[in-house]
């Protein structure tokens, strides 16, 4: 197109101005005046020459529009592709690895799937000894456990699987339903899943500060352990949880007696909760009737961690428990860097033995504190009252220095009311390295003391256990 062709619709009217314009002036210096008849020939003749110059400026306006259009305006077909594309994409999965591996979900998030383990690599070493066998040093690979997790809109599940101490055993086994109850959100679960019981006890040893639970979440149980298999509603207030279960025993049952069966209940409460500070108060308690000749009725303690199996709290032996009441206190504070918990608990066991009817106690207490130098803070879950995953402002994996937490921890057991029950303490410093938000490296260095009636190392005894661990756990 020739732009030069084209003409202001203002340079226009002054070129026919001029030319109206013209007409007197030529006649002026024409030798003879033009008559009437000639006079309106000529103004017909400007007016159809007027109509035209309009005509070809409204074609001219037309093309440049035109070409404007189709110069900024997709054609239809690829406005019908590109709309194609978008709501394909809409459609398609998708895919996430904030917590360390990939969380598969629909488009519209309910649907869900994630495998998840973990991986705990110890080595051990324990001097000091009056019992020479105590004083033994090796590694073990902890635990290796995998297992997957998913969700279909309300409906949740988790399957895992652990191999530790040489044999594999089922863990988490459960499904959630998702609903509302007195109008707050809660959640209830069928199968086989982590009790809900105090602070250590009721979180993932891949989230408590110390390699193992305290001695009030290892031994403040029932019979069945630490998962049971049965149905367990959970509330959830704004900050506050409880809870309320009925489970028999675990999965690895054999079958072949009848379980024995427990009734538990936990409630949190955060009467402070913010950015600055978080206090944590909270209470359990549990009652179980005892199926006949059940084992594992008692627990010893592992006083100086998993590895080394001899030095050990012993409980001694109690035969005919038919119950037990148990319960139990948790407080704790979070404050910037630094965090700080206690939990208390006691079991009051119930049976007959040759000697008649017995009503016995044992109990068990523990304190601990932490300070995170820098790279991260304190990792607490408010929902459920329990640990949480430290989040690491500068991993290691990414060339930062990770984080680093110093720890301490004072923990007793105390079985002496039981015939032939032993008592102990232990005292705990370490420190431990978050690689990420997955892996860590721990260091403790661990000071005990037994004073056992029964089993092996009779009497007073005292030594130091030295404990590191590799971690990683998605």
């Amino acid at each position: 197109m020739n732009t030069h062709t084209v003409l202001p619709r203002a340079a226009l009217s002054v070129a026919l101005g001029l030319l109206l314009a013209s007409g007197p002036a030529g006649a002026q210096s024409a030798p003879a005046p033009l008559s009437p008849a000639e006079l309106s020939a000529l103004v017909q003749q400007q007016a159809l020459q007027i109509q035209k110059l309009e005509a070809r400026l409204r074609a001219v306006e037309g093309a440049q529009s035109g070409v404007i259009a189709a110069a900024v305006a997709p054609s239809p077909a690829l406005e019908t592709r590109v709309a194609a594309l978008e709501s394909s994409q809409s459609k398609a999965p998708k895919v996430s690895w904030s917590k360390g591996a990939p969380q598969f979900s629909s488009a519209d998030g309910n649907v869900a799937f994630r495998p998840r383990g973990r991986l705990f690599v110890d080595a051990s070493s324990t001097d000091g000894s009056s019992v020479a066998d105590r004083n033994i040093s090796g590694t073990e690979i902890r635990s290796v456990r995998l297992g997957a997790e998913g969700r279909y809109g309300i409906l949740g599940w988790a399957v895992e699987g652990d191999f530790a101490d040489n044999a594999v055993a089922w863990k988490s086994v459960y499904a959630t339903v998702d609903h509302h109850l007195f109008g707050l959100p809660a959640d209830l679960t069928v199968g086989n899943r982590l009790n809900d019981r105090g602070i250590d006890g009721s979180s993932s040893t891949s989230n408590t500060p110390f390699p193992d639970r305290n001695v009030v979440g290892t031994l403040m149980l029932p019979q069945r352990g630490l998962f049971g298999v049965g149905l367990t509603e959970r509330v959830y207030g704004k900050s506050w949880h409880a809870s309320l279960s009925v489970a028999g025993n675990d999965l690895n049952n054999a079958g072949t007696d009848n379980d024995s069966l427990t009734w538990a209940t936990r409630v949190h409460w955060n009467p402070v909760a913010s950015k600055a500070a978080t206090v944590h108060l909270g209470a359990w308690a549990f009652h179980e009737e005892i199926a006949a000749g059940a084992s594992g009725v008692l627990r010893s303690s592992a006083i100086a961690g998993h590895f080394n199996d001899l030095v050990r709290i012993a409980p001694g032996t109690l035969a005919g428990a038919k119950r037990s009441n148990a319960y139990g206190l948790e407080a704790a504070g979070f404050f910037g860097p630094a965090w700080a918990t206690g939990e208390w608990g006691t079991r009051k066991l119930r049976g007959v033995d040759a000697g008649g009817r017995y009503n016995l106690d044992h109990q068990a207490w523990a304190v601990s504190a932490g300070w995170f130098l820098a790279g991260a803070v304190p990792a607490y879950s408010g929902k459920a009252g329990t640990w949480g995953k430290v989040k690491v402002a500068d991993p290691v994996t990414q060339g930062g220095a990770g984080a680093w937490e110093l720890k301490a921890r004072y923990e007793e057991v105390d079985y002496g009311e039981l015939p032939t029950g032993g008592t102990g303490h232990a005292w705990t410093i370490g420190t431990n390295w978050y690689l990420n938000d997955y892996s860590r490296v721990m260091f403790e260095a661990i000071r005990w003391q037994t004073y056992n009636r029964s089993g092996s190392g009779q009497g007073r005894d005292e030594g130091t256990t030295v404990n590191t661990r590799l971690q990683v756990a998605f």
